[in-house]
């Protein structure tokens, strides 16, 4: 599959490594908050670091895919997916309820390379190219299509390989998680 340049070599769902087999969680259903649920609306959080191309021979992607693996251990809510059920009140249908069902799902690890992009592409530009958006998985996906379409991740992780480099991205469903959890996400 082609997109602005870019080409889709893989797709697979990642499931979260833990470090012993005893800390693996139960599955568990977190309730979300009004707070969280003024986020469900808007589009998933996306960011992404460009990093020098590594040395020839070096297996970048499947490291960053384990890498993946085990940061999910750690952050394994956002490896799960939205659970919706309705919600009554005195045996009268109120309304749905969104929940958050840990169960280790996985999130999408996808690799991609654009060989026709460089570095200086992207860095020498006044406005950001049009190219660097196919750069992040789940683009232009909502909150609320996570609810929709419970198949649909909360969090997916895309590495794609330039002429001269690599662009990392994430994306993680805005109602899962805050800012400052992705950040500590994506820096594990």
């Amino acid at each position: 599959m082609e997109c602005g340049g870019v080409q889709i070599i893989s797709r697979r769902m990642v499931k979260p490594e833990y470090q012993k087999s005893s800390e693996s969680p139960e599955p568990q259903t977190i309730h979300l908050t009004p707070w969280d649920l003024r986020r469900i609306t808007v589009d998933y959080i996306q960011k992404g670091v460009l990093l020098p191309k590594p040395p020839a021979g070096m297996h970048a992607v499947e490291h960053l895919a384990s890498s993946f693996a085990r940061a999910l251990g750690r952050f394994y809510p956002l490896a799960g997916r939205f659970a919706v059920a309705p919600a009554a009140s005195a045996g009268a249908p109120q309304g749905l309820t969104i929940s958050l069902r840990c169960g280790d799902e996985g999130a999408e690890f996808i690799h991609a390379v654009a060989p026709g992009v460089t570095v200086a592409d992207i860095t020498g530009a006044l406005c950001t190219p049009r190219v660097v958006w196919s750069f992040f998985p789940l683009n232009g996906v909502l909150g609320t299509d996570a609810v929709v379409d419970p198949s649909l991740p909360l969090l997916a992780a895309q590495v794609t390989e330039l002429a001269d480099g690599v662009f990392v991205a994430m994306s993680l469903n805005h109602c899962a998680a805050d800012g400052t959890t992705f950040w500590d996400l994506f820096n594990t």
